[in-house]
């Protein structure tokens, strides 16, 4: 299956939209290897940008430091300002070859964060496939072809490999 069509199923399936959504968008790739992060700890980040249906410019941001690959965050921006509860929203996460999951996620300011554990496993899983794509309030859409970034996310699943 076409990884459109499998978004465009994936979306049908978790209620996400009525109409056909039009072709993803390209996905671009940075990757920030040793780079300074917060509490003076080195990061490495994997940083993948693409647009959303209507124009907005979306970005996932998974990292972990160089000293403790255990240490890992993940930061969603759906490009549309300070919009989410004090309190977190809940992310419906498509993958491909697989079931939607909803993670909870935390809000900070115009982006949602996960971390610890749950970062480690869910994002391991993303990484491994071919595709990723993320909802909130059937409103929020941002979607990332892998496979156009394919080696920054080999680079980086090397860096950030968790024992």
């Amino acid at each position: 299956m076409r990884i459109p069509a499998l978004l465009l199923s994936s979306a049908v399936v978790a209620g996400l939209c009525c109409a056909a959504l039009p072709a993803q968008a390209r996905t671009e790739a940075m990757l920030q290897v040793n780079s300074d992060g917060r509490a003076n700890a080195k990061r490495n980040r994997l940083v993948l940008t693409s647009k959303a249906s209507g124009g907005r410019d979306v970005m996932v941001v998974i990292s972990c430091r160089v000293d403790d690959m255990s240490t890992y965050g993940v930061a969603l921006d759906f490009g549309a300002g300070a919009v989410w509860a004090v309190e977190g929203e809940d992310v419906t996460i498509s993958r491909d070859g697989g079931e939607d999951i909803v993670q909870h996620m935390d809000s900070r300011d115009d982006y949602l964060t996960l971390g610890g554990s749950k970062a480690i496993g869910l994002f391991r899983q993303l990484l491994a496939g071919k595709s990723m794509a993320f909802a909130v309030k059937r409103k929020f859409t941002a979607s990332f072809d892998l496979a156009q970034v394919e080696r920054h996310v080999s680079r980086f699943r090397q860096l950030c490999n968790p024992r």
